[in-house]
């Protein structure tokens, strides 16, 4: 395989944490978001715009874009899955929001309280406010391969809605796995087909690693011709609306077996690492991710 440069966007300060029972304060989130930075990474998703009595570890999302110490070859972005949350972003002052809607009409009922109709129809009010303010829009698709509601999700269905987010006038397409059921057969299969529909328009794999297979989707979404992952510092994250639903892939885990490969991400491991070692330390047990560990021992080599 050609060595590639593949950018990885941290999901840590909005995915990783949303679940977790121990509430962050805004100014440990901006102190997160300045490490990961400080550790090479130039796309962070630092919130979502939603209810706070739903997601309350995201109440402060306002607060947190406002505070960030923002670096102008970083994108800081937030997840939105209304128009109010359009609004909130556009008022936090951010310039990249993440658009997101369900392919799965049980989930999209769970997670945004629309089916399915309604929820294309608010993507493109959406993306149509975003457009309106001059904003980058990354138009998302979640469960597109599977769903823990309703089992298998159609590809022809998934390539319809892709279809449907490009011709809305997205900037970015994302495709995200969930729940974690992806295989690398099936993801290279489908992700070959919509790298090609999107037609150089960015295409973005948000991978789980529910069922152990996340690291081996990366693998197959390089060769279907993705080039940006979504990671989570020490494989930290989780939809509160899906069953089941257990952490992204790890960053510092993924950027390892990139460059074993021969990838370059710009990513600093150790730093990496380190934070997700220290966030283990104040949850108070270990993370699902493996390299942070690996990285604490000194009497060790890591190639």
């Amino acid at each position: 395989m050609k060595q590639q440069k593949i950018i990885l966007e941290e999901q840590g300060l909005r995915d990783g944490i949303q679940n977790l029972d121990v509430l962050f304060s805004t100014e440990q989130k901006v102190k997160l978001i300045d490490r990961v930075v400080d550790a090479g990474i130039k796309r962070i998703q630092i919130a979502s715009f939603v209810h706070p009595r739903l997601v309350p570890q995201m109440a402060d999302a306002e607060e947190v874009c406002k505070a960030v110490n923002k670096k102008d070859d970083v994108i800081y972005s937030g997840l939105v899955l209304n128009e109010r949350g359009v609004q909130r972003g556009i008022d936090a002052g951010l310039d990249h929001l993440a658009c997101s809607i369900s392919s799965s009409d049980t989930h999209s009922q769970k997670n945004a309280r629309k089916n399915l109709a309604e929820a294309k129809a608010a993507f493109q009010a959406m993306v149509n406010m975003c457009k309106d303010h001059g904003l980058v829009t990354r138009g998302g698709i979640q469960c597109a391969f599977g769903c823990r509601y309703e089992g298998v999700i159609s590809p022809d269905h998934v390539l319809d809605m892709v279809k449907h987010h490009l011709d809305c006038g997205i900037d970015e397409l994302a495709i995200a796995d969930s729940t974690g059921m992806a295989n690398p057969l099936q993801l290279e299969k489908l992700m070959t087909k919509i790298v090609e529909v999107a037609e150089g328009i960015p295409v973005i794999l948000h991978l789980h690693n529910t069922e152990n297979k996340g690291f081996a989707n990366v693998y197959a979404g390089i060769r279907a011709g993705v080039r940006i992952f979504d990671t989570a510092f020490g494989g930290l994250g989780g939809c509160p609306f899906i069953k089941s639903a257990t952490g992204n892939i790890a960053t510092e885990d993924t950027a390892h077996m990139l460059h074993q490969m021969g990838h370059e991400t710009g990513v600093d491991i150790r730093k990496m690492a380190d934070i997700a070692s220290d966030l283990s330390k104040q949850l108070g047990y270990k993370l699902s991710g493996a390299m942070y560990t690996l990285y604490q021992e000194s009497d060790i080599k890591i190639i």
